[in-house]
Formats: structure tokens, C-alpha cells, sequence
């Protein structure tokens, strides 16, 4: 298994050089001018001309690309345009709250997509297998930011019961150790900010994990009913073996295979796809990150946090492929 991981992360070279290739070409091609952007309207031409030779970008795409790359080889992301500050450093600390948020998100979406998926394969064509149709059918079409007001609405604005935006109260003042809003205030002793930060993930988190539920439950349901039609289920109940043996053990085990790829490239999506429901909540991740950089031609940002989505969706990947050695004995032998 080790020298499987050892060319997985041979081939991400390639890949990452793909990536960077595209991502630098399209971002040239968004319309509109980062100097004038920053700048605004009733900028003359000179301070235009001015600021494009201090941020380099009076140079030809070619040498712009040739320093970019060298920089990425020290380390260096290249400097925001729009805040000056090094987009390594502003990446590195957004990114545990997106982390943060799509993690229980997941967790969220496991603990109520698969039970409910177990249990409508094993009641088919009952009322509760046809309202959790229903149901994971809705999760599924329904637009994430469709959601986020509909749910900003009732329990923010009506009810009052919990906070629609950021990530902890203002008037809460939390100390920073590790980045993780309700980790940092358990380790400090801190339980308002604690809290605080678990209130604010509530409404976000529900968003994230509604279509992924739904997505798990499907799946689930669909796959469960095929494998619990197999000759092996039968064979199980005909030694005799309790029926919630033959549906975890034997049923449930072998449906999770393909869920699990359906979870991993799901949270893969969640670590870069989040931009709307991050957007939403004004939840302070790498996802509004990218989308204030678009907004303002952000180039340096835009290249960044492209690259760090990139990454982490084929780090992902590999240890989807992973879990499957792990459960699957056919799938370890092949890696070896």
C-alpha cells in the first residue's frame, strides 16, 4: 500500500502542472483590468499605467507565468492585490473554517443519510420508504442558496433562534491556537465562544449536509436493494443468522463501497465548492475568499486558492482509495 501512495503522489505532479497551466490562462481571460478595479473609476491613466508596472502586470503573460511558478517552488503564492498581504498566509487562515464546516457537514450527512437509506431499502415501497423519497428527492433538487434563505428566514429572522452570519458573535473575544472556532474555545476554556461557534455553524452546516444527505440516502437505498437481492444474503439468511446481522454485516457493509466514493468526492466539492454557502453566511473560508478575489480581478488569489481546491480533491481521492483497501481485501491486493 505504501508504494501505491508513493505513485499517487508521483502522478499529482502532472496534474497539479495541468491545473496550473488552465487556471493561469483562464484567469487572464476575465474581463476587466485588476488596476483599474482597485483603483475605481475616476483613476487617471497614469496611476493605471502606474499601478500596473508595481504590481507586474505590464509584463508579457509568459514572464508573468515564469515568476509565478518559481515563486510557487519557495512557497510563495504571489501578494493580494486587493489587500497586499501574501495569499499563502490569508489562505492558510481561512482554511480551517471551511474545513471545519465541511467536515460536520459530512459527519451530519452520514449520521442521517445512511440510516435512512439502510432502513428504506429494508421497508420498500412502505410510507416511510415513500416519504424518504419524497424527501431525499427534494434535498437533491433544491439549490443550496434557495435554501440558505429560506432557512436565514425562518430561524434567523422569525424566530430569532439562531445567527445568520460570520462565524462567532462580535461581542464574544475569542483567543486563535489552532484556526477551528469551537476547538479553539474548548482548549481555552472559553465556553461562550464555544458556543457561539456552534451556533453559527448550525444554519451553514444544514445547507452543506442537505444535499449530501439526500445524495447518501438515494445511493444507499438503491444499492442496498441490489446487494440484499444476491445470492450471499441468501445463503447468510439461510444459516440462520439474525436479520440485523445479514443487513449491517453482510448488506450494509458491501453497499458502503460505492458510498464511500460518493462521500469523498462529495466533500472533495465541499472544500471548493462552497462558495455560495459560504457567500450566504458570510462564513469567513477559502470559498467567499475566492469569490471577493473574483469580484476585484484578484489574479494572485484566484491562481492560489484554484491551486489549494485542486490539491485537496486528489489528496481526497487518494484516500477514498485508500478506505477501499481497507474494506475491500480484492481492491488492498491490487494495490500492492
Amino acid at each position: 500500500m505504501a508504494s501505491f501512495i508513493i505513485r499517487r503522489l508521483i502522478a499529482l505532479i502532472p496534474v497539479m502542472c495541468i491545473v496550473l497551466v488552465i487556471v493561469f490562462s483562464l484567469v487572464r481571460m476575465i474581463p476587466g483590468d485588476p488596476a483599474v478595479t482597485l483603483l475605481g473609476p475616476g483613476a487617471t491613466q497614469e496611476q493605471i499605467l502606474a499601478l500596473r508596472a508595481q504590481l507586474d502586470l505590464d509584463q508579457t503573460v509568459l514572464l508573468q507565468f515564469v515568476h509565478y511558478v518559481l515563486g510557487l517552488f519557495r512557497g510563495d503564492f504571489g501578494i493580494s492585490l486587493k489587500t497586499g498581504q501574501p495569499v499563502a498566509h490569508e489562505i492558510l487562515s481561512r482554511l480551517p473554517a471551511t474545513i471545519e464546516l465541511s467536515v460536520l457537514a459530512v459527519i451530519v450527512a452520514i449520521i442521517v443519510g445512511i440510516p435512512l437509506g439502510v432502513l428504506s431499502a429494508t421497508q420498500p415501497n412502505s410510507i416511510f420508504d415513500h416519504v424518504t423519497r419524497i424527501a431525499s428527492l427534494v434535498g437533491v433538487s433544491m439549490p443550496a442558496f434557495l435554501l440558505a434563505l429560506i432557512l436565514q428566514l425562518i430561524f434567523g429572522t422569525y424566530l430569532g433562534w439562531l445567527p445568520v452570519s460570520g462565524r462567532t458573535s462580535s461581542f464574544i473575544t475569542a483567543e486563535r491556537i489552532t484556526g477551528f472556532a469551537v476547538l479553539d474555545g474548548i482548549v481555552t476554556g472559553n465556553v461562550d465562544a464555544a458556543w457561539s461557534a456552534i451556533q453559527h455553524l448550525v444554519l451553514p452546516t444544514a445547507v452543506l449536509a442537505a444535499f449530501l444527505a439526500a445524495t447518501l440516502g438515494r445511493f444507499v437505498r438503491n444499492t442496498m436493494l441490489d446487494v440484499m437481492g444476491e445470492d450471499f444474503i441468501r445463503t447468510a439468511k439461510a444459516k440462520g443468522l439474525r436479520r440485523s446481522d445479514v443487513i449491517l454485516r453482510h448488506g450494509l457493509r458491501n453497499s458502503l463501497l460505492p458510498a464511500i466514493t460518493v462521500i469523498g468526492l462529495k466533500f472533495a466539492e465541499m472544500l471548493g465548492g462552497a462558495i455560495l454557502t459560504e457567500t450566504i453566511f458570510a462564513w469567513p473560508g477559502i470559498g467567499r475568499y475566492m469569490f471577493e478575489a473574483i469580484k476585484n480581478r484578484d489574479y494572485p488569489v484566484i491562481q492560489g486558492t484554484t491551486l489549494v481546491f485542486a490539491l485537496l480533491f486528489v489528496l481526497t481521492s487518494i484516500v477514498v482509495d485508500l478506505l477501499f483497501g481497507v474494506l475491500d481485501p480484492r481492491v488492498r491486493k491490487k494495490m500492492k
